[in-house]
């Protein structure tokens, strides 16, 4: 299915650096990043921002200042870069298998004095959590257990008895507990806002049922996080949650807007590019899949092409093919002449950001920073 931009996503284009490279428009970003922030805050919940998204140390900095009370990375070795930034409390959302790769992030934690909290969803990472605080004890370590609840990817069945087995080996190994958190990724697959509502709600009510449980057991107190940016745009934030950890809405893409959840003149970031050639079958850019990735959506969001090209006056083409460093745009409409300035909305901001090392912030009077990608390339 095509899709069509409405013009007020067009932005003027500076002709003041070589292309192709990332811009991040200030006003929608700090725009942006208030109104979650707002919405938290309304909500008496904590925000915790997931910085995969941006991987940028300027951006986490903004939401740290307007209330976040810490943020959510995906490795160790990208908490590690927030950690030395000044960032002092870190969810690992990502279960590890082995101590030796958690260990430098727990020498680091334990320098800073940091809060770290992790995730586990079987023994194995118990285990391996154990092993690591065994050679690098920090009493600043607490573990959440994660819960699978719809995306079946990562966690455990709410219904089982695994999250129960799994606070039994916490507490054998004198490992503090955080709570449940989950992650509703499969609410990129819903389709539409009222949809995605509704598996905002199906999550919020999983995870309090099995806290009924856990509380059951003589657990004090159990937490409830839950991360997603498409629930935390199209639903309230569920009665029981206790902190929200969203990460695309820093910035959207084409992803969001295509579901709904965000206007035209919220997309914070794209790719200024220079069309190259134009030929009886392509317009042709300089921007390929090394720069705008070859991803569609994420979890069964797949656009029909690679992302949507405008230029100042509104004008725009679909991203239909991509070679390593060229972008070939489909003939519609009026015809760009080589050299001119294009901007591409991108389906993924999150695969885009990854593959460079730094984006351009572009204020609304033309002035630009050049700003770091400061966890670009930390995988492990």
């Amino acid at each position: 299915m095509e899709f069509s931009l409405p013009r007020e996503a067009s932005c003027p284009l500076f002709d003041d650096r070589p292309t192709p490279y990332i811009e991040v428009n200030a006003l929608r970003l700090q725009r942006n990043l208030a109104q979650m922030q707002h919405k938290a805050n309304q909500a008496g919940v904590a925000l915790r921002p997931h910085i995969k998204t941006h991987k940028s140390v300027y951006i986490a900095q903004q939401q740290i200042a307007l209330g976040a009370q810490g943020v959510t990375a995906s490795k160790p070795s990208e908490a590690q870069v927030f950690l030395r930034a000044g960032v002092r409390d870190i969810l690992v959302a990502y279960p590890l298998v082995t101590a030796s790769t958690l260990q430098p992030l727990l020498e680091e934690a334990r320098r800073y004095q940091a809060q770290l909290t992790l995730i586990v969803a079987t023994q194995g990472s118990v285990a391996a959590i154990a092993e690591a605080l065994r050679i690098t004890p920090n009493d600043r370590v607490r573990v959440a257990i994660k819960v699978d609840v719809g995306l079946h990817r990562i966690g455990v069945n709410p219904d089982g008895h695994e999250a129960l087995e799994l606070l039994d080996a916490l507490n054998m190994h004198h490992i503090p507990f955080a709570g449940l958190v989950a992650h509703a990724g499969h609410a990129y697959g819903a389709g539409a806002p009222d949809a995605i509502a509704q598996i905002a709600q199906q999550e919020a009510a999983t995870l309090l049922a099995l806290r009924e449980r856990i509380l059951a057991q003589g657990v004090s107190e159990c937490p409830i996080s839950v991360g997603s940016t498409p629930t935390a745009l199209a639903a309230p934030v569920a009665a029981g949650v206790n902190e929200i950890r969203p990460g695309n809405y820093a910035l959207l893409d084409l992803t969001a807007w295509r579901l709904g959840l965000c206007q035209p003149n919220e997309l914070a970031m794209s790719v200024t590019t220079r069309v190259v050639s134009v030929n009886a079958h392509y317009i042709i850019v300089d921007a390929g899949s090394k720069m705008l990735s070859s991803d569609k959506g994420p979890h069964g969001t797949n656009a029909s092409g690679f992302g949507i090209a405008m230029d100042a006056n509104g004008n725009q083409w679909e991203v239909a093919k991509l070679s390593e460093e060229h972008g070939f745009l489909n003939l519609s409409g009026v015809t760009p002449e080589p050299g001119s300035l294009l901007r591409i909305y991108p389906n993924h901001s999150c695969a885009v950001m990854a593959q460079s090392n730094s984006y351009v912030l572009r204020e609304e009077d033309g002035n630009s920073q050049l700003m770091l990608i400061d966890a670009r390339g930390q995988f492990i």
